[in-house]
């Protein structure tokens, strides 16, 4: 059975970027929600007086995270334009050692934290 991958990234917006990372943002989850269908939940929270950025996203298993990378990737990227970098990343869930691999890419050489689930149950889906 395939198990589920939560995923936590945190992000530092650069100064005077708030207003446009929060427009960037709005239109990265639309196309995300039109482009993604397998992806559970997909949230971008921003916390103005600290500039960061935290995206959380809920996969039904770890091919949704490597398609979500896929489809978004281009939008991913074009959002460092308002972005200083990445400053942690977190998965919940037991990934493979291919999403290890690409995670720890994608990070930028920011921390990474690979949670286990040890006992869970879900009411997603």
């Amino acid at each position: 059975m395939a198990e589920p991958l939560i995923f936590v990234g945190t992000h530092a917006i650069k100064p005077g970027m708030l207003d446009p990372d929060k427009e960037a943002s709005r239109d990265l989850v639309e196309y995300v929600e039109s482009n993604h269908p397998r992806i559970r939940h997909f949230e971008i929270n921003i916390d103005d007086d600290a500039h960061e950025m935290t995206v959380i996203q809920i996969h039904p298993d770890e091919d949704s995270l490597l398609q979500h990378i896929q489809v978004a990737g281009e939008k991913i990227r074009a959002a460092y334009e308002f972005l200083e970098g990445t400053t942690k990343i977190e998965i919940y869930g037991t990934p493979s050692p291919t999403v290890i691999d690409v995670v720890n890419q994608m990070s930028m050489g920011a921390p990474v934290r690979f949670n286990r689930a040890e006992a869970r149950f879900s009411r997603v889906d």
